[in-house]
């Protein structure tokens, strides 16, 4: 896929290893951001609008925020990265081990969560009832929970600072994976 540039030499040339690149984790999070949503937003869209049944809102939330670790955890990869050709190793260059797998989503399943337990909560609410559609949702639900707009600012910076430490070192290794001890690298 990337062959190394001539005056770079490999941190592991026995071992053949090649470290992703940037463009090809973006487009494995693009891949995996448009599977979730064309698994979960027609569901959101009519569970929102019509049917406002709180036990689907709990398994579309269930699919969304187990999808990552359960993937990189049991595969190696998440559909997105397998299609790029990525694979998620430990700290040995062998399979992830659960903890390491659990460390490297926390940053982000840590709001996530938040967020799920938080918008689930408004499914209870009598005026909850009477929203009409998508939109109305999302203005009653920031309404009832402005807190949720402080956890989308903290993940915000979080990417942000996942971005700026990806540059910042040689094997690019984004903020998640410095702190699991994991690596992202091409599939052999």
């Amino acid at each position: 896929m990337n062959e190394p540039l001539p005056d770079e030499e490999s941190i592991f040339p026995e071992a053949n290893i090649r470290f992703s690149t940037f463009g090809d984790r973006l487009g494995a999070y693009l891949i995996d951001g448009l599977i979730i949503i064309a698994a979960t937003f027609p569901l959101t869209y009519f569970n929102v609008g019509t049917w406002k049944i709180p036990s689907l809102y709990l398994l579309i939330a269930l699919f969304t925020v187990l999808y990552k670790p359960v993937l990189e955890y049991r595969y190696g990869a998440t559909w997105g990265k397998m299609l790029v050709g990525l694979k998620v190793v430990g700290p040995d260059f062998g399979k992830i081990t659960l903890k390491e797998e659990m460390q490297r989503v926390s940053f982000y399943l840590v709001p996530s969560i938040l967020q799920h337990i938080l918008t689930l909560g408004v499914y209870f609410s009598a005026a909850f009832k009477s929203t009409k559609d998508y939109t109305e949702f999302n203005r009653y639900i920031l309404s009832e929970n402005p807190s949720l707009i402080w956890i989308n600012v903290i993940v915000f910076f979080l990417l942000v600072a996942d971005v700026i430490t990806f540059f910042a070192n040689r094997p690019n290794r984004a903020l998640h994976d410095i702190y699991a001890g994991t690596y992202v690298v091409e599939k052999n």
